[in-house]
């Protein structure tokens, strides 16, 4: 058993997500959406040691289901494709037509419909923040756009050397933005959406500033909820905690990601993200990385690599860890 899940936290998630009422052809994996375009866009890289494909997401048209889009676009890609933030039912159908899977972490999903937003630990930051600032949706533009780009610098979380291609840190037409506000005209926090489905969205990026009062992300995800749920959203997924399993029955592939996550760990506070996100009662559902070839060494290190988590990993050793639990 790794030493890291050995002796889980009192927080530790325990809740698994049963199986949506709903076919796969709705589902994508995290950081997937679809919009308002003519065909699909997908963003990939090919990785030098393996040869693979690395999609690291996609844009689909309203219509387009996930199997068209593997039979029409991923299954011509060159060394194989390789995906990241695969639900259940995306990594199984995956697997049936021969794909290698393995977890490699979990989904904190929120019922829109249920108690997540009304809990007293998450209220009682709403409230202590309602004093500084409110939250709104802001419209896709230039200027918003920029305006983004430039608080990302000042906001925290962040990670020296960055983290990269893991999920959508750009405002686009194929995202919402939402920010907390001042009355001065000051954002102190961030959360960006992209929406795979009506009734999903799926938490991007979500930072504040180093000196946001207390309550701004609760804030942030509490107004959110509530707008998608006018809107007929039944489900917020508040994306991934990674190197986290709800057992230790882990295959030799998932085993091998969670002793390099386990490195990350004094990097990458993974515990005060799954602390934050356990806070709002989500229920929780493996994430996989999934393969049309093999799940080999030389795949996991050009990811580990092309995402920045080796480098991120190494600067820690020489810096020490950055503790990414949120305030109280």
């Amino acid at each position: 058993m790794l030493d890291y899940l050995a002796s889980p936290l009192p927080h530790a998630p325990t809740r698994e997500a049963q199986a949506a009422p709903v076919g796969c052809a709705l589902e994508l994996p995290l950081s997937w959406a679809r919009a308002t375009v003519a065909r699909p866009e997908l963003t990939s890289m090919r990785l030098p040691l393996s040869g693979a494909t690395w999609v690291t997401w996609g844009t689909l048209p309203v219509a387009y289901t996930f199997e068209q889009v593997v039979v029409a676009d991923l299954a011509s890609l060159p060394g194989g494709f390789v995906l990241r933030g695969c639900g259940p039912k995306v990594a199984h159908f995956l697997a049936y037509g021969g794909c290698q899977i393995a977890r490699a972490g979990l989904e904190a999903v929120l019922d829109l419909h249920g108690d997540s937003l009304t809990r007293r630990a998450v209220t009682k930051m709403v409230k202590q923040a309602r004093r500084h600032g409110a939250v709104y949706e802001l419209p896709w533009s230039a200027a918003n756009v920029g305006q983004l780009r430039a608080f990302m610098p000042t906001a925290w979380p962040t990670t020296r050397p960055a983290l990269r291609h893991l999920f959508r840190g750009e405002f686009s037409p194929a995202t919402r933005c939402f920010s907390f506000i001042t009355p001065a005209g000051a954002w102190r926090g961030v959360l960006l959406l992209s929406t795979p489905h009506p009734q999903t969205a799926v938490v991007e990026l979500m930072v504040r500033a180093h000196d946001a009062p207390g309550g701004v992300m609760e804030s942030l995800i509490s107004a959110v909820g509530t707008t998608l749920r006018a809107e007929g959203v039944h489900t917020l997924s508040l994306n991934e905690v990674p190197f986290h399993h709800l057992d230790d029955r882990l295959s030799l592939a998932e085993r091998l990601i969670a002793t390099v996550g386990r490195g990350l760990l004094n990097a990458y506070h993974t515990e005060g993200l799954l602390r934050f996100k356990a806070k709002f009662a989500p229920t929780w559902r493996p994430v996989y990385l999934c393969a049309s070839r093999r799940l080999s060494l030389a795949l996991l290190t050009d990811l580990f690599t092309a995402s920045g988590c080796l480098q991120l990993a190494g600067h820690s050793l020489l810096r020490g860890p950055t503790n990414f639990s949120q305030r109280a």
